[in-house]
């Protein structure tokens, strides 16, 4: 009846439009999604209403355009922005270079990424070249470990890439002196120590000490000679007096990494210090006695003031004082491996300088192997189920 009383006013088309719109002013206001035109609209003018359910309120301006992913985005939805690394951001925080780093400490048994970095700020003090080689060693025996695949909690303490650290440290000085050979005796040298502490892992049952890189260096300057050319050009006479010989246990640390310098012994002395006062203790006092052994046997006063008959001692040292649990015989152990490993030095410096050669930390290694096998044989003398110092050795 509506219908037909709306046909009398209007047209038919017409009339079904303004019944459409008298029903839906009966119903509960609804919010308007669009307003479109119908094709009917478009042709009169005549604007077609389209009601349905939807989130936006109804207001009277037009709606917003429909999200269609990729091309906006509501505010519920932040944007989301890639974040692209940088890359030296990436490596200066990457794992490697952690191990690297504490691969520097473990050199002198120091399981510590701070005192890596002490050490290498030490270094660089001292002799920059050097410091940059050895960085440039420990981070690539660290790399070669990782892509071969070789023990991960080892590569990750440091313990596979200290060898090539010093590797890099004997390339810098006893080396060429050329830089891009001085980089690629690093490299080579370095990358093979990994692979020959894994050999010694298996045929060795004590620590592996410094064998690797005794190994590397000596393969090469066996063939170079540095000592022989070094005899043959000018002898350039020193004078040393007491204060330079009260300096050498400073310097015979320093002599640990090839540098002769008393500043960069102090900076590792603070780092062994931070991470050990007793161990500390060791390092100095071994160093102390093999400069001791060497004046006492009659050596060249320059060559003890230079730190040469110490750096083995306060090696052997800290070894005892780091795998043996602290004791009062623990402590004569370590006295006694710094004067053996003297000894031995004066023994070996006249034999390897004949071939022009130094004798490195070999005097170190054999006196720490000799004495790591004393357990069990000296009452006393324990060695700790977890190496670390002498104050957390059980």
């Amino acid at each position: 009846q509506l219908l037909s009383s709306i046909e009398v006013q209007y047209p038919p088309t017409m009339a079904r439009l303004v019944l459409c719109s008298l029903i839906n002013r009966q119903r509960p206001a609804l919010p308007k999604r669009c307003f479109f035109q119908s094709e009917f609209a478009r042709n009169n003018s005549i604007p077609y209403c389209f009601s349905s359910f939807s989130s936006t309120p109804s207001s009277g301006e037009p709606p917003a355009p429909k999200n269609n992913g990729a091309s906006s985005l509501s505010s519920e939805d932040p944007p989301k922005i890639k974040n692209y690394d940088n890359p030296l951001s990436t490596m200066i925080k990457s794992e490697q270079l952690d191990a690297a780093t504490r691969a520097m400490g473990q050199v002198i048994f120091l399981n510590s990424r701070d005192s890596g970095r002490v050490i290498f700020v030490s270094l660089a003090l001292g002799d920059p070249t050097l410091a940059a080689c050895a960085a440039l060693g420990s981070f690539t025996a660290t790399s070669t470990s990782k892509f071969i695949g070789l023990d991960e909690k080892a590569r990750k303490d440091g313990l596979l890439g200290y060898n090539g650290a010093l590797v890099g440290c004997a390339a810098s000085v006893f080396g060429p002196s050329y830089l891009p050979y001085m980089v690629a005796s690093t490299l080579l040298g370095a990358a093979a120590t990994p692979v020959l502490s894994a050999s010694l892992k298996s045929a060795l049952s004590q620590p592996q000490w410094t064998w690797s890189f005794n190994i590397v260096a000596l393969t090469s300057l066996l063939r170079t000679r540095p000592l022989l050319e070094s005899a043959d050009g000018e002898v350039v006479s020193t004078s040393s007096g007491l204060g330079d010989l009260a300096l050498s246990p400073l310097i015979g640390i320093s002599q640990i990494f090839v540098v002769n310098s008393p500043l960069t012994g102090a900076g590792i002395v603070a780092a062994i210090y931070n991470y050990s006062p007793k161990l500390a203790v060791h390092a100095l006092g071994g160093s102390a006695i093999g400069c001791l052994a060497g004046v006492l046997s009659g050596a060249d006063i320059s060559d003890v003031c230079i730190g040469l008959w110490g750096y083995n001692s306060a090696l052997a040292s800290m070894a005892v004082g780091t795998f043996f649990v602290h004791s009062r015989h623990t402590m004569v152990l370590s006295a006694s491996s710094a004067a053996a490993s003297a000894a031995l030095f004066g023994a070996m410096q006249p034999l390897f300088g004949a071939y022009g050669v130094p004798c490195l930390t070999l005097p170190f290694c054999s006196v720490a192997s000799a004495c790591y096998l004393l357990e069990g044989h000296i009452p006393g003398l324990k060695l700790a189920t977890e190496p670390h110092s002498p104050e957390k050795n059980a």
